[in-house]
């Protein structure tokens, strides 16, 4: 009974901060125009522009299932983001319940993922929906499979082979856990029937939907070591005038010398580019931001009056050194070694999730840029996982617990009293966090709005024919996109639209500045077609331009 009413506390006050989150989200978070966008368009449009298998279609097909109550993909968007910063919330402290723990700390921790930046308002949400349904997995492992660690290690090979219809790089934790499935069916003679159950369904993907793996990692490659390549070496002129998402080609041929195919040929003919700038950097980054991660569990005791006196002591390396070696000295290595090892083999199974989980997302990160949060939700798992797990099989030296007294259990009043104060100051957190919660800007929405508006007389969508990446604003608007990447810049713009049949133009500021050094369309911009019209665009000093025939 007890624990029923302090989890209806818990619930009550998640479901407190999910309205202090998302109350007002559609003035606080701006529309994304990108991978988020992209997985959207392939959804609703029902894969338009093919089945791009390593492009997340899963994903795809998640949105897909939203139309169905939400039709606007700008609402559509806003649905999605508040379903994925609000279910996984939940599911988060009820993993974390079902593992095992208090309630104070599933909590706490759920709260800290939940108020996270990771969590709200980063706006590809692909990896957070993955982290969902991971949850849920290890749910249903621990409750129906308990006893079957076999069938369960079984579950979660087969759901890392899907995920990789989401993410591609889960290929990575599948093949580990594959060959650590059929190793346990071999060393505790178990029933190979899961793993040729496993195996015939990956198969039946792999070759009637289509690979995960293809020519998207290596093009992701190429713009992100560009990426780093010229973050590290502002002095290199050559790159100035290019852009990594869309001459990533022309780019990575001018820092190696030659054209490279992919990671694996650039790092076995230049390893010292690949390594010194953007291999270690990124190791380098993902230390950083598992770093932030870490720190947003101490967040809420910075808020605590005088808390902030001690901070600058929280950035000298004596601090830490002082703590260890303090730590060192108190604790029994040994013994709590031993502690964390029988828990483990007490539940094997939150472990064996909690492990798997940061795989990909780990390789994601150190094959990317190193620099996207977004990949890293896991952690929020993992974290607690171990975090609990050491903090109660701590262990003290027996110098020290032969001198110090065993504390006496708290009493009634006591432990209420402190309960009630946990609860006030996790509700003063909650109303701290609700003051960020502030409008800000959303340029890219109200572009959107504009663009519907100027071409709402063209009842058939299809007509439209925009200068415009696949993953921006047709996706809310519709019509068919002519990628940036298609024209080569300084040649004919006029011939290309004509060729290309476009009959819309927007010029962003991002945009506008990328081919401001671009002779042919800044003479189309200055002398436009008769059969164009110019309008001011939605930004200032840029344009639109808008074939009239469209509008008849």
């Amino acid at each position: 009974m007890k624990n029923r009413l302090f989890d209806g506390i818990s619930i009550l006050l998640i479901l407190v901060a999910i309205y202090a989150l998302n109350h007002q989200l559609a003035t606080i978070a701006d529309v994304h125009m990108g991978d988020e966008a992209f997985y959207l368009y392939q959804g609703v449009s029902n894969f338009r522009l093919g089945l791009q298998t390593d492009w997340g279609p899963a994903y795809s097909l998640w949105y897909k299932f939203l139309s169905f109550f939400q039709p606007d993909t700008i609402r559509l968007y806003y649905l999605n983001m508040f379903l994925m910063s609000s279910l996984p919330t939940i599911v988060l402290y009820t993993a974390l319940r079902v593992a095992g723990f208090r309630w104070y700390w599933a909590l706490y921790c759920t709260l800290a993922f939940h108020f996270s930046r990771m969590n709200f308002p980063e706006g590809v949400k692909v990896s957070i929906l993955l982290f969902l349904l991971t949850l849920l997995v290890f749910i249903v492992g621990a409750r129906y499979l308990r006893h079957q660690l076999h069938l369960a290690c079984a579950l979660l090979t087969l759901t890392y082979g899907v995920f990789a219809y989401f993410r591609p790089e889960f290929v990575i934790p599948f093949g580990g856990c594959f060959v650590l499935l059929i190793g346990a069916a071999i060393w505790f003679k178990q029933s190979f029937y899961p793993i040729v159950g496993v195996a015939g369904v990956v198969l039946l993907l792999f070759f009637g939907v289509g690979s995960p793996l293809s020519e998207k990692g290596e093009k992701a490659f190429k713009q992100d070591f560009s990426y780093n390549y010229t973050m590290r070496h502002p002095e290199d002129t050559r790159l100035r005038q290019y852009n990594n998402w869309v001459d990533s080609e022309v780019m990575s041929q001018l820092i190696f010398g030659e054209r490279v195919s992919g990671f694996g040929d650039a790092l076995i003919n230049h390893p010292k580019l690949v390594l010194g700038d953007h291999l270690l950097p990124n190791i380098y980054n993902l230390s950083v931001q598992l770093t932030g991660i870490l720190g947003t569990y101490f967040t809420p005791l910075t808020y605590l009056p005088g808390v902030a006196a001690l901070e600058p002591l929280w950035h000298r390396k004596l601090t830490w050194l002082l703590l260890l070696v303090g730590f060192l000295a108190v604790v029994s290595i040994r013994q709590t070694a031993r502690a964390v090892g029988q828990m483990v083999m007490d539940n094997p199974w939150l472990y064996i999730v909690a492990t798997t989980a940061i795989i990909a997302p780990i390789a994601s990160s150190v094959y990317s840029m190193g620099i996207k949060i977004r990949y890293l939700p896991p952690f929020y798992f993992f974290i607690p996982v171990v975090a609990g797990t050491l903090l109660v099989s701590l262990r003290v030296r027996p110098w020290l617990s032969q001198r110090v007294d065993l504390p006496k259990p708290l009493s009634p009043s006591t432990r209420g009293m402190l309960t009630v104060l946990f609860v006030l100051g996790l509700g003063a957190w909650m109303f701290r966090e609700s003051e960020y919660q502030t409008p800000a800007r959303t340029n890219d929405k109200d572009l959107i709005k504009y663009t519907r508006k100027l071409t709402a007389s063209v009842t058939n969508r299809d007509q439209i024919r925009m200068f415009e990446n696949p993953d921006a604003l047709t996706t809310y608007l519709g019509g068919i996109p002519v990628a940036y990447e298609r024209y080569k810049r300084n040649t004919d713009f006029y011939k290309f639209v004509k060729q290309n049949d476009i009959n819309l133009i927007i010029f962003r500021p991002e945009t506008a500045q990328y081919y401001s050094n671009d002779t042919s369309i800044q003479r189309f911009i200055e002398q436009p077609p008769e059969t164009f019209i110019r309008k001011p665009g939605f930004y200032p000093n840029t344009y639109t331009f808008i074939r009239q025939d469209l509008l008849n």
